[in-house]
């Protein structure tokens, strides 16, 4: 059986209203995830995303709020639009699209983040681990090699 995808979530601290949502991501989130918590999805610098790649993901998801929900206006609908053009930038690069998803989250919703975490995983199971970029040496890589 092969190995769970390891998988890094950019979540914004506002996107999740569901205390039980928040714990789940914060205490039992499984072991071949790795949260970074941000103030919001607009802080993400793309950059982020390839040092993750660079350091072993075979995934990255970044999870922020609904474009009229958002704390600081509109940094998400930016975060959107620059991400999408850098999943453009990879794929030239080589890496499969899918391998990099941004979703929004409904803070009204209960459970949508476990089953997007769920589906994500599947999709990136069903492909070959990612070394198109591990030239990085890091917490990433080490966290998950055992």
């Amino acid at each position: 059986m092969r190995r769970n995808p390891r998988i890094i979530l950019f979540q914004c601290q506002f996107c999740l209203a569901s205390s039980a949502d928040q714990d789940w991501v914060e205490q039992h989130l499984p072991g071949h995830i790795k949260l970074v918590k941000v103030p919001c999805s607009g802080r993400i610098s793309p950059l982020f995303i390839m040092n993750a790649f660079q350091k072993g993901a075979d995934g990255v998801m970044v999870s922020g709020c609904l474009p009229e929900k958002c704390h600081y206006i509109t940094s998400n609908m930016g975060a959107r639009r620059q991400l999408d053009e850098f999943r453009d930038f990879l794929i030239f690069l080589g890496l499969e699209p899918e391998r990099f998803k941004f979703v929004w989250m409904n803070i009204s919703e209960r459970g949508v983040i476990q089953k997007e975490i769920s589906v994500f995983s599947a999709e990136l199971k069903a492909m070959k681990p990612n070394t198109k970029f591990n030239t990085l040496k890091g917490e990433i890589i080490e966290q998950y090699h055992g």
